[in-house]
Formats: structure tokens, sequence, C-alpha cells
């Protein structure tokens, strides 16, 4: 069975405070042609929730507000320590019998913002629920003699707004960075990263600009991309080593379609070259370096205007959206947990 976490408890105005009186991550597509530098940057760079500098003044107490979680789960106390007994710095990753756990990372998408709605509703739970079905099937053809497959502990956090470069400069920043989550959870199996939506989104300002799309230096723009990307996905394996982790994964998932990708053939290239990029720097990484444990993925859903799966902006997804990324990314996840500890 699968125990589902939900997301950190985060310190008053670090969770949703990034997005502007819509929700969205900075100005939907729809005004994007009014937009300049400095709305573009106000949304989405310095909004309360995630200003670099706020960030490194917060208190000791409010940091460490941010690694308790909150757990839930239907099927008792004795259930719920489980998913709370978190293991201790320094150790190696878990037995076959321990839980698995997996952990989203990433910006409005793994946040689970919806366009209109005051709820989030992030792809977590659904992940969870198909892991679920994967491993029960499984058990049921190869062992079943088992009582239920493995345990699973699925996290996730996200921040409205916030692009790879922002993540990787703060990778080890306490309250939001990437290395907080590994260090937290020193046996932690899978990360997953989502990212790469908000630097594409900032580059509206320059598309919109004198020189048009035709000024744009897409070559240039996506190895900006590719690179905080590739290190953000480095500097997290490198915190997992100095808590011992030697086995974990991470798994980036690519930039996805969208309407301003539509709308402009500059920006989906770029996000193409971008994707392309990371899967190779995933094949190469992983012959080359002793701890390259990187696993890509293209985005499991094309973006459709007419698709129910997408919200009204053009940009984020709907609730069946984010139900059918963790149903999608479900597989990918199981496959990386097989190898790593020839489960079900």
């Amino acid at each position: 069975y699968c125990i589902y976490t939900g997301i950190l408890d985060l310190p008053t105005g670090l969770m949703g405070a990034t997005m502007d009186e819509s929700g969205a991550d900075g100005p939907s597509n729809d005004d994007i042609s009014g937009l300049n530098d400095d709305d573009w940057e106000g949304s989405s760079m310095s909004s309360p929730g995630y200003d670099e500098q706020d960030l490194n003044t917060k208190s000791e107490q409010e940091q460490d507000t941010l690694l308790h979680q909150q757990t839930t789960h239907d099927e008792g106390e004795e259930a719920e320590e489980t998913a709370v007994a978190e293991p201790q710095n320094n150790q190696q990753q878990p037995a076959a019998d321990s839980p698995r756990f997996i952990f989203c990372y990433g910006d409005s998408l793994t946040f689970g913002f919806i366009p209109s709605e005051g709820e989030p509703h992030p792809y977590g739970p659904s992940l969870q629920s198909e892991l679920i079905n994967l491993y029960s099937a499984a058990s049921a053809i190869k062992a079943p003699e088992l009582k239920h497959p493995p345990n699973m502990v699925v996290r996730h956090v996200g921040f409205p707004g916030m692009p790879a470069s922002a993540m990787l400069n703060l990778v080890e920043q306490k309250d939001v960075g990437a290395c907080a989550i590994v260090e937290d959870i020193p046996t932690l199996s899978v990360l997953i990263i989502l990212t790469g939506t908000n630097d594409l989104q900032q580059m509206a300002p320059d598309i919109m600009g004198p020189g048009g799309p035709e000024a744009i230096d897409s070559n240039g723009k996506a190895e900006m991309i590719l690179e905080s990307i590739t290190n953000l996905h480095k500097a997290t394996l490198e915190c997992a080593q100095r808590v011992g982790n030697k086995d974990m994964h991470t798994l980036a998932l690519g930039i996805p379609g969208s309407q301003f990708q539509t709308q402009f053939p500059v920006a989906s290239d770029i996000a193409a070259k971008v994707n392309k990029g990371l899967n190779e720097f995933s094949s190469i990484y992983n012959k080359e370096s002793p701890h390259g444990k990187i696993v890509y993925s293209d985005f499991p859903i094309a973006y459709d205007e007419s698709d129910s799966k997408w919200g009204p902006d053009g940009l984020h997804l709907s609730a069946e959206g984010y139900d059918e990324l963790g149903k999608k990314v479900a597989p990918e996840v199981k496959r990386i947990l097989d190898m790593m500890y020839d489960d079900l």
C-alpha cells in the first residue's frame, strides 16, 4: 500500500503567495501582449513567496516549519506512525522491505494549480493510487503469497512562479531547496523534478519586444535553461551523497507544451531543444559519473487547447489533467524502483 503525506507545511507566505490575483504564475497567456520586463519579473521572480533575500532572512523557526510533514492515512494510527517515522541522517538506502520514499518537486505544475479554483490539485495523490494499482497487479501475478506490495511514501512541494534558475540558486536553501528534502529524507528513492516552464515564460518580454521572435537566440536560450536544470539534478545528487544516499535517482520530466508555445513557435523550439538536451544529458552523465542516476521522461500529456486535461489559461492542467499526469508518471517511477530494489 502507499501512504501519501501531502505537501510540506510551508511557512506563511511561501505557498500560494507567488501567484497574482488570478492565481496564475505571472500574467496569463491571454494577457501576454501587454507584458514588459518589470511586469513579468514582478509576477514570477519578486513575489512575496519567493524572494531570495527574504528567504535568506527567515528565522530558524520558520525554516524548520517547512520540514514538518502533514501525514494523512485512513488505516489507523499504526499506519500513520509508519509514514512519519523518518530515517536518520547518514543512513544508507532502506532494506528491500522498507518504505520507498518518493518526492515530487517543482513549480505550479507540481503544486497543482488550477486556474480560477482556490484549491490545488497536485498529481501526487494520483501517482500514489496508480503505484498501488501497478504493484498490486504485479504482486498478484508474481508473488500472490505477499499480503501487500512494498510500502510507498509520496510527498510533494511546488513553488508557483519559480523557474529552474532560481531552484538551482536556492538548492541549498533550507526552506525551499531540493537539498533540504534530500537531507530530511536521507533514504529518498526518487526525486521527481518538473521545472522549466517558468524559465520559458520569462522570455515573453523578449519575444514581444521590438525585435520580435526572430531576434531570439533559440540555441542560447535553450542552453541557459538546460544548464539550470541539469545542474539542479547534479547538485541534488551531490546532496544525496553527503547524507550517504548512494542510490537515489532523480526523474527529470520534460517541459510540457502550452498555449504560449503554440502562439510562438520559437518558444516551442526552445522547449524541444531543452527536452532533447535533458535526454542526452541523462545518458551521458549516467555513464561518466560514479553516482549518475538521472532518468529523463517526456512530459506525458501533449498540449491541446480542446483537451479537457488542460486548464483555460493554456499553461496549467485541469484536475483531470493532474490525475492523468500522476497515472502516466507512475510506470516510470515503478521502473526506477524495480531497478533499485528488484521490486515486483
